[in-house]
């Protein structure tokens, strides 16, 4: 919460969740671009030394169905947390490659619809894990076709995504659903 311009919203109700996917190469290009070799910290695990991601957890998150602004979702239910044990967040380095994203998540939004931390990256891993995710960048409307095709828990679905991203939703019983368009 503390570098966040948007705040924090613990009233508002949680009706279902979104998984939100980065294609890793299209956000370090981002990166590159903007910091050349000078890399944050925060970026530095997923971009640097040419390690190669493909599709990653960006986050889990918790949605208000009415919400019409990003600050109507909860947000930082628990306000600002202690730092999480490096242990716990090199389990989960693998889909969600940094542990300043880790935390942040887990802050931001994991805290307003898990009682710990392990059971909000379990449920990430656990969703991710039951995708078969494409390991190229595709444009819209191939990744939405690709994602269908390979998954049939999709088949049916209103998928979202924005430039690097891509957005899949779920009720309050982890079945997919269709998500809003904004």
């Amino acid at each position: 919460m503390r570098n966040d311009h948007i705040g924090q919203n613990a009233k508002a109700p949680v009706d279902y969740y979104m998984l939100a996917l980065s294609w890793s190469p299209g956000f370090c290009d981002i990166q590159r671009e903007k910091y050349g070799d000078q890399l944050p910290y925060s970026s530095q695990y997923q971009c640097g030394n040419n390690r190669t991601f493909g599709w990653v957890v960006h986050g889990l998150w918790p949605q208000n169905a009415n919400a019409r602004a990003v600050s109507d979702h909860p947000r930082f239910c628990k306000g600002d947390l202690p730092a999480l044990p490096k242990g716990l967040l090199a389990q989960y380095l693998a889909i969600s490659p940094g542990e300043k994203l880790l935390q942040g998540e887990w802050e931001k939004h994991g805290s307003c619809a898990f009682d710990s931390a392990q059971q909000y990256f379990a449920k990430e891993q656990e969703l991710f894990n039951a995708l078969k995710l494409p390991n190229q960048k595709l444009s819209r409307d191939e990744l939405f076709g690709w994602m269908k095709q390979h998954n049939p828990q999709l088949k049916n679905a209103y998928l979202r995504a924005s430039r690097n991203e891509l957005f899949i939703c779920y009720d309050k019983k982890w079945q997919v659903m269709n998500c809003q368009s904004k």
